[in-house]
This record gives C-alpha cells, structure tokens and sequence, in this order.
C-alpha cells in the first residue's frame, strides 16, 4: 500500500495538521475494510483514496486485480472526492441531456461514472473519496459498499429487558388479577420483615413483571403505558372480556406513528385499514397501573418493500427516510475519526 506522505505534508495548512493525520490514518481504514470485503467476495481489486483537492493519499492495487483497475479506481475517487457524489449515483446525471453530461468531456477525462466510488467524510466535512476496480461495476458497489458500512461494535454489551416492577398496594389482589389474566405465575417468595417477590409472565413474552412487598418506593399505580403486542386486537380484547378484565374499546391515532397520552388527541375502533402498529386498546390493573395492547400483524425493519401497504403511510415515510439517512452514511463513510 503506497501513502503519498509528501502530498499530505503539502496540504497540512490548508485542512489541518490533526485532520490530515486523521484522514491518512482513516483511509488505511477503509483501504483495510474495503480488502477485507475484497477477500471475502474472491474479488481482488484495487483502492485509491484522492483528497478533495484533487491529490492521491492512499492507492494500492491488491494481487489479481487487473492492472487497468488502477486507473479506474483513481478515476472514481477523484470524481466522488470532486463532486461529491457515489459514482454510482452519478450516472444518470451525466447522461445526454442531463444536466451534468458536459461534466465528463472536462479534465482530460479524468471524471467517472461507473460504480464503484464514494465520498468520504470526517465529523462531516467532505474531505475525500474512495473508489474501487477489479469487479464487475455490481461487484464493486457491493463491496465498497461493505467496507464502508459502519462495523458492528465487538465491545458492546448485550442488554435485554427482562423486567418490569409494578408498584401496588394489596399484593394478594394483585396476585389474583395477574393470575386471571392468564399470565404465567413464576415466582412467589415470602422472605423476612413482609419481604415478598411474585413474578408473572405474558404469554409467549420474553419479558416479566413482579410486583410484591418492599420492592420499589413507586406510587401503587403509577406505572404507566406498559404495552402488549398481540396480533389481533379484537380477539385479544374478546379473550380479556371473558377472563372478567375491564378492557377499553380499540382506538387509533390519525397522526399514525405512535398514539399520544390523551384521549382528547385519540379517535374511537381500530386503524381502518388496520395497518400494523395502528390499533391500540387499554386496561389497568386494581392500582391503576395501566397496559396497552398494540395489534402488530406484520413486523418493521429497516427496509420496507415498495408496494408494501402494511403500515401506515406515516410510519413507512419515518422508515424510509431512516433507511436513506443510513444509506448515505455508508455510502458516504460518515464515520467520526477517532
């Protein structure tokens, strides 16, 4: 791998001494990210990495990648450095007629619009881009790609939520409502001094609720907008009303992302459509403390489908501008150099 370290020193004064040490130690990075996605693929290829002035920091050309790939790959960085755009995304601005399509008669060529280059970005600021050669143009995407996509964090440590302590006042009642709930009974322990636990769990819930004695300073009842995912709200409001549980009628949001805290803000049945996420209906428990039903029919990801109708339009315009945000800053390499 060959660093240009007197093109660097050149434009130290012009971006900073601290940025260009980051953006030369950034793009070992992302050269490193990008073999790593190479090897993976059985796709070697070669990396350049070109500063926004126009000056190669990094270009390295990996065993059996062709050796016109180097060309290409200097071509891509410096279009994506220069205009700021993935290469791939440029494509059809440069067509005739487009208006970028004089774009690729100037410097002698040197611009690109095959896929395969990205800008880079450093706590925001444009300072590079990165552009691979070897593959075929859909190989090279995908693997540049990847190696910008931001690393799972190795260090990160798993938390689940497992618990839910519920504040109450007569704990005997308590224990009856939960039982005629038909939620799961797991635990009932007495200890010393009134020290009591009792544990119940939903069905098919990964998560519990206890409640008892000398276990939390929280008003009885002050436990509020505890919600339960079931798939069909009308049916579970029918299984609630039979076991003797007071359950309100469903109700929806029209703003169609969340629902808000007042009934005031809130309109009576179920989603129309009954779009996932949408229909709610609420009961308390002898204190007060209060559960939510939430019918879920069909679960969110970060990507939804075009033509999927499954959630409201509200809801997948969130998802989708989520899932550009996200886009952008993989294909982008928005990563905070540290």
């Amino acid at each position: 791998m060959e660093a240009f370290e007197g093109l660097r020193k050149a434009h130290a004064t012009l971006i900073g001494e601290d940025t260009v040490m980051d953006l030369l130690s950034y793009a070992k990075t992302i050269a490193g990210r990008i073999e790593a996605e190479s090897t993976k693929a059985k796709v070697p290829v070669a990396i350049c990495i070109i500063d926004v002035h126009g000056n190669i920091i990094l270009k390295h050309r990996m065993s059996g990648a062709p050796t016109f790939s180097l060309e290409l790959s200097e071509r891509k960085a410096y279009t994506s450095a220069l205009v700021g755009l993935r290469t791939a995304d440029l494509s059809p601005l440069v067509q005739p007629g487009q208006a970028l399509f004089p774009l690729m008669g100037v410097a002698g060529g040197r611009f690109c619009s095959m896929g395969g280059g990205a800008p880079l970005s450093i706590d925001g600021q444009l300072l590079a881009g990165v552009g691979i050669s070897g593959g075929t143009v859909e190989q090279d995407i995908r693997i540049l790609e990847e190696g910008l996509r931001e690393p799972a964090n190795l260090d990160k440590v798993e938390m689940k939520l497992e618990v839910v302590v519920l504040p109450v006042s007569d704990v005997e009642r308590s224990k009856r409502f939960y039982a005629e709930l038909g939620w799961r009974l797991d635990i009932d322990y007495e200890g010393k001094d009134g020290y009591r636990v009792i544990q119940f769990t939903p069905p098919s819930s990964a998560c519990s609720v206890i409640f008892g004695s000398k276990l939390t300073t929280a008003a009885p009842g002050s436990v509020k907008g505890l919600h339960l995912v079931v798939c069909d709200i009308q049916a579970a409001r029918d299984d609630l009303r039979r076991r003797g549980i007071a359950i309100s009628e469903p109700f929806h949001d029209p703003v169609g992302i969340f629902h808000h805290a007042s009934m005031h803000d809130l309109v009576a049945g179920p989603n129309p459509e009954r779009k996932s996420y949408a229909s709610y209906a609420s009961f308390i428990d002898p204190d007060g403390n209060e559960w939510i039903l939430q019918e879920i029919t069909t679960r969110l990801t970060e990507h939804i489908e075009e033509g999927d109708e499954s959630f409201t339009p509200e809801l997948t315009a969130v998802v989708r501008r989520a899932e550009v945000v996200a886009q952008a800053r993989a294909g982008a390499g928005v990563h905070a150099a540290a």
